[in-house]
């Protein structure tokens, strides 16, 4: 037989459930602009039926006993998830590169009125005014100060470079200690979604928060084990970095030497001082055919050349300007002409430009993939103002009935208790 309480107890059930529900979908709404939380749902199922007698003889019939609360879960897509981190890990590599060479067209400066190509220019119609007037003092100064003039821009422009892969190495030191900070968070957040249980919801968008953050200077690869906690590895060759509370760091040596095994802003990083590094040398290499074109010995003197250097092992910092050459007269080019120097600085501008627009592009259709791919995961695991309202008048209403269940329940135990005697 079926207890007197039973009505009670099947609202009761549904107050429950609907109570849990309209909090779940008031935290949604709460959380609407919060930055990276999911979507959260209550699942509930049907309760264990009761057996009762029937009139089919040894046949028994079962009675529902109301609803019970399975989960309250958060909405999450784990293949949009990793789609995301795939598209922030290579956003993050070009951004890098990019900004890099943004820096270098600073540094470059050209086309312009005070770079180097207007130095070279300057220090060539020099030249060609003191041919004009080989006996004047004045053009002889000129042709000096001008080659002192492309001194200071090359070197000013080699100092720039110097600075630029002295930013990128510490650049690179810095995203290491942060790489090996959020792994240890996670770590952490391992250790506490195991010991409170895999329903821990705030603690797994803190979670998920963070490994995107990290996918930014890295590619990984996520794997949920059964006890909720994560196994986060290299993507490129499977090396662990997580596993459970256990944290393997990584090493600056490591990112420095094999940059393309992590991917991600320290791959962006190590391309990035490859580039300055071989700008540089170009720099170097067009500066040392240039004052060579216009004449460079290893000593001063009235009779030298207008340049000072070493040309078997040229250091454009320690280039200077023979003050003391008297009369000036440009050398035979013995290599490359002057002519041929400046030809190849237009194509390293050239170069330099194409490489930064190519890196400008990338980074605009990788940002404009991370978007798309990150509106469709909203649309999974995103909070939805309309949707939210439309559950809450829902849950209301079933609220509302159970209540009402509860309610009649209890005029019907009064009439059997309380009137049935009378």
């Amino acid at each position: 037989m079926v207890s007197t309480f039973h009505g009670l107890e099947l609202g009761k059930r549904g107050l429950s459930v609907g109570q849990a529900s309209i909090a779940t979908t008031g935290q949604n709404i709460a959380n609407v602009n919060t930055k990276g939380y999911s979507r959260q749902q209550v699942n509930s199922s049907s309760s264990p039926s009761l057996d009762i007698w029937t009139g089919q003889g040894a046949h028994t019939g079962q009675l529902g006993t109301g609803v019970t609360i399975d989960s309250i879960t958060r909405v999450r897509d784990r293949f949009l998830d990793q789609q995301v981190r795939d598209h922030s890990e290579t956003l993050g590599q070009w951004q890098a590169k990019q900004t890099t060479l943004d820096r270098l067209e600073t540094i470059v400066n050209e086309p312009s009125d005070s770079g180097l190509s207007s130095a070279m220019d300057g220090l060539k119609n020099a030249w060609q005014d003191l041919a004009n007037e080989p006996d004047s003092l004045s053009a002889q100064a000129v042709v000096k100060e001008r080659a002192q003039g492309f001194i200071d821009v090359a070197q000013s422009m080699n100092k720039s470079l110097d600075s630029l892969k002295s930013e990128l190495t510490q650049q690179s030191t810095e995203t290491v200690a942060e790489a090996n900070g959020y792994l240890k968070q996670i770590a952490e957040l391992n250790k506490s979604i195991v010991r409170d249980g895999s329903q821990s919801n705030d603690l797994k968008d803190k979670r998920d928060a963070l490994v995107e953050d990290l996918s930014k200077l890295m590619s990984v690869k996520v794997e949920e084990k059964a006890n909720g906690s994560y196994s986060i590895s290299l993507a490129s060759n499977n090396q662990a970095l997580v596993t459970g509370e256990a944290v393997s760091e990584i090493t600056a040596e490591d990112a420095t030497n094999t940059p393309q095994k992590f991917g991600g802003k320290l791959a962006g990083l190590d391309e990035s001082l490859n580039t300055a590094t071989k700008y540089q040398e170009n720099l170097t290499t067009v500066v040392r055919d240039f004052v060579q074109a216009n004449g460079m010995s290893g000593t001063s003197g009235k009779d030298q050349a207008l340049f000072i250097g070493d040309a078997a092992n040229f250091k454009l910092s320690e280039l200077k300007v023979n003050y003391e050459a008297d009369p000036l007269e440009q050398q035979a080019a013995t290599g490359k002409t002057s002519a041929d120097a400046q030809s190849d600085f237009r194509k390293l501008v050239s170069q330099l430009g194409a490489e930064s627009q190519s890196a400008t592009n990338s980074v605009a259709n990788h940002s404009a993939a991370l978007q798309a791919t990150e509106n469709r995961r909203q649309s999974v695991t995103g909070v939805s103002l309309d949707e939210e309202m439309a559950n809450l008048i829902k849950y209301q209403h079933s609220y509302n009935a159970a209540a009402r269940l509860v309610s009649m329940t209890d005029q019907m135990l009064d009439t059997i208790i309380n009137r049935m005697g009378s």
